[in-house]
């Protein structure tokens, strides 16, 4: 199994000009030291790239889980979500050690194949690293943290606060929030849309792959596989939906009708409303798609208050107010037209004219 680990290595350069000659505009990158030892690599098929670009919120959680083996220690991942509230894997990095640097590397890896001027924000774990990566690739965007990451600290805080001699040297748990902006765990200070967006599932093909050692090629083409599968059941899915809101949202747009259906609107000029929900006033600007509540423009989807000012006009007219990437359309845009194909047997691999040399990294 060792040789055979071994040989993946070597294999690798080869392996991934196979898979951007299958599936293309794939982005793959490889980095090694100066004696051709095997560092990282960086994958992001160009399906996904596409269909990122064009029908998937921009926001994408980052993240890293360890893997078992003698040769690779981190898989990095990139994962974003679609309208209907799924994920999906938008890149890996595989590599030999989990540092800042490995995360700089990953993240410029990451702008390259999405554009230099692709705005996109960022959440993840609590981690010093992933925000120093973050922060060198992508300087003027935002980067929030996972709130359940932030619940899981304040329980431990809270859990150590009860033990001696701690408790009489911790402050309250919550005062540990006080070191932290604001707009780094709420959704309602985040300084741009965030679609909604509590949390981001890791995909479950991730956490199957760091429960025993791979080679690296295999590796790459389980999740090759994975997302084949993914785009094919979610394609059917698609050819199911016509007009309208994806499922996930038009439950969430039920929800906020039926909240607010006692709730009183009242113009106040042009296209400008007062609502009131029994415990507060806001100005509604449904051209803008703003409310002072500051929901509607967080989220992407007509607040409480927005919908009261609404509920004159016919329920298409709310759905005009969603963000459009919410909608089936844009789903079925995001399935229908991409397809991910199978990386060949390796020997119908085509050999590259120019290969790289690339030898096993060294034993951890």
């Amino acid at each position: 199994m060792s040789t055979y680990i071994e040989r993946s290595f070597t294999q690798l350069p080869m392996f991934l000009h196979n898979l951007q000659r299958t599936n293309p505009n794939t982005f793959t990158s490889i980095k090694k030291t100066d004696t051709n030892l095997f560092q990282f690599c960086f994958v992001a098929l160009g399906c996904v790239i596409r269909t990122f670009l064009r029908c998937m919120i921009p926001l994408i959680y980052v993240g890293y889980l360890p893997l078992l083996g003698s040769y690779l220690t981190t898989m990095y991942f990139a994962v974003a979500l679609y309208g209907n509230h799924e994920p999906l894997l938008l890149a890996i990095g595989l590599g030999t050690l989990e540092c800042e640097e490995s995360w700089r590397w990953f993240m410029m890896r990451l702008k390259d194949c999405l554009g230099e001027d692709t705005e996109v924000g960022f959440i993840s774990n609590l981690c010093d690293k992933i925000d120093f990566g973050v922060q060198s690739a992508y300087p003027d965007s935002y980067h929030g943290y996972y709130p359940k990451d932030i619940a899981r600290k304040i329980r431990e805080l809270q859990s150590a606060c009860r033990k001696p001699p701690f408790c009489t040297l911790l402050r309250s748990p919550i005062y540990w929030l006080d070191d932290i902006a604001i707009s780094k765990w709420t959704r309602a200070f985040f300084p741009k849309v965030r679609y909604n967006v509590k949390s981001i599932d890791v995909p479950e093909i991730l956490q199957i792959i760091s429960t025993r050692e791979f080679p690296i090629t295999t590796i790459i083409e389980l999740i090759n596989t994975s997302i084949q599968s993914k785009y094919g059941e979610r394609a059917e899915v698609a050819g199911r939906l016509y007009g309208g809101l994806t499922p996930y949202v038009e439950s969430k747009v039920q929800k906020r009708v039926n909240k607010s259906y006692n709730w009183m609107a009242r113009r106040l000029y042009g296209d400008t409303f007062e609502a009131d929900d029994n415990f507060a006033t806001t100005n509604v600007q449904l051209e803008r798609r703003v409310c002072s509540c500051g929901k509607w423009q967080k989220s992407g989807i007509p607040c409480g208050h927005a919908i009261a000012c609404l509920r004159t006009r016919t329920s298409e007219a709310i759905h005009e107010m969603v963000d459009y990437k919410f909608t089936n359309f844009v789903y079925r845009l995001a399935y229908g037209s991409e397809l991910v194909n199978t990386i060949p047997s390796h020997v119908l691999w085509e050999i590259p004219n120019e290969t790289m040399v690339l030898l096993p990294p060294s034993m951890q």
